[in-house]
């Protein structure tokens, strides 16, 4: 919890004021902090993918025991319960997924516009289901077409960002040249204007006074884009999965199932991977900022030495490393012995 409530303070600081002495953001409401609607939402939606890949870890050493033609009653009654569960959070992740999105439209419009590839703002905007993204587009403002190729689904962008389906919504062009309207109605500031008001210290834009060139903020366009598809991609099939599962789980005999028992064990690495490539998201579509408008990663540097910074980091490498092994390690042990001998 703590952790996520301080990324998403990263993401979108708010509780706090800017003190000028010590040069630092000091928390004035804590609650405002510990419950943002970004935090919450951040909180809710990794513990509910977390849990589909439980599920999906169930069902694959499940139906390992079933390849294996043993402990057939455990596995079945295991297989059950995990895809009744997996997709009860797999339909609430795709809930908390959407109140992301919206709390991303809100608070991160470039976010946004970088996992789509939205270069043009406009109104009634659609989202785009398929996709090739042009490797020639460098940067927003030099004439590529951004896509090879792209299937879009129309109005849908501008329904989940603002849940209205002819709502403008801003792409990269827009928020770098500024001019947008908000939904106050004032008129959005230019990168340009930002860097000037961050020169000045003017608190809420600091970390524009850092920005040598307004394509530093637009993220990683490619990263981005194909990171979000697949995490969408393999969140939709694991509602697939989890239904299929159900189907031959109590119409069928999944035990006899061979083909289906074999993609159950090797869907277990699709939730590792759904879960990473939305980390990517969450990560790489908020840079260049360490905290958003405030600070660029290109300032926030610690005073500590090279050598210490490196000397930590593998240190933490090695640590690491020799418990994901010694994890995996148990892990395949206890699941060869099985049910029976861990009882």
């Amino acid at each position: 919890w703590w952790i996520l409530v301080a990324n998403a303070w990263m993401q979108h600081p708010v509780g706090m004021e800017f003190n000028p002495d010590t040069v630092r953001n000091e928390m004035v409401d804590f609650m405002a902090v510990a419950f943002s609607p970004v935090a919450v939402n951040k909180f809710c939606h990794t513990v509910l993918s977390s849990w589909v890949l439980g599920a999906v870890f169930v069902i694959g050493i499940s139906c390992w025991f079933l390849l294996k033609k043993r402990d057939k009653e455990f596995a079945i009654a295991s297989i059950k319960i995990g895809a009744i569960f997996g997709l009860v959070a797999s339909v609430l992740t795709v809930w908390t997924g959407d109140g992301s999105g919206y709390a991303v439209a809100q608070t991160q419009p470039m976010k946004l516009a970088a996992v789509e590839g939205y270069y043009e703002g406009q109104n009634g905007a659609g989202l785009v289901a398929v996709g090739v993204l042009n490797p020639d587009k460098k940067t927003y403002d030099d004439g590529q077409n951004p896509f090879l190729f792209r299937i879009e689904i129309p109005k849908m962008l501008s329904f989940l960002a603002e849940r209205k389906a002819d709502a403008f919504v801003p792409g990269i062009k827009n928020i770098i040249e500024g001019g947008y309207e908000l939904k106050d109605g004032t008129k959005a500031l230019s990168a340009a204007e930002k860097i000037e008001r961050g020169k000045k210290a003017n608190v809420a834009y600091f970390g524009y006074g850092y920005i040598k060139d307004v394509n530093q903020l637009v993220p990683n366009v490619p990263l981005n884009f194909y990171a979000f598809r697949v995490m969408v991609i393999l969140g939709g099939y694991f509602i697939l999965f989890f239904i299929a599962i159900l189907f031959f789980v109590y119409k069928k005999d999944l035990s006899q199932m061979r083909w289906m028992q074999y993609i159950g064990l090797w869907t277990i690495p699709f939730a590792y991977i759904a879960g990473q490539a939305g980390w990517v998201v969450a990560e790489c579509g908020r840079q260049p900022w360490a905290i958003r408008d405030m600070l660029p990663t290109s300032a926030a540097i610690s005073k500590l030495d090279v050598g210490s910074v490196q000397a930590t980091f593998f240190i933490f490498l090695i640590l690491f490393t020799v418990m994901l092994i010694a994890e995996i390690g148990i892990m395949v042990r206890e699941i060869k012995k099985g049910p029976a001998a861990n009882h």
